[in-house]
């Protein structure tokens, strides 16, 4: 389980793949309102490079 900012999940998410070489990674979000579990993910993948804006 990883819990930050954006910032420090992305790091840590990099972490993980540079140590395992995973090719692929499954992101879940615990959190109850919708709205709020996507703009965790927008923040997620715009720190991972992969959402523009």
């Amino acid at each position: 389980m990883l819990a930050g900012t954006a910032g420090d999940v992305a790091a840590r998410l990099r972490e993980l793949v540079g140590t395992t070489g995973a090719d692929e990674l499954m992101v879940v979000t615990q959190v109850h309102d919708h709205a709020e579990r996507e703009r965790s993910y927008e923040l997620l993948a715009r720190e991972w490079g992969v959402h523009p804006g």
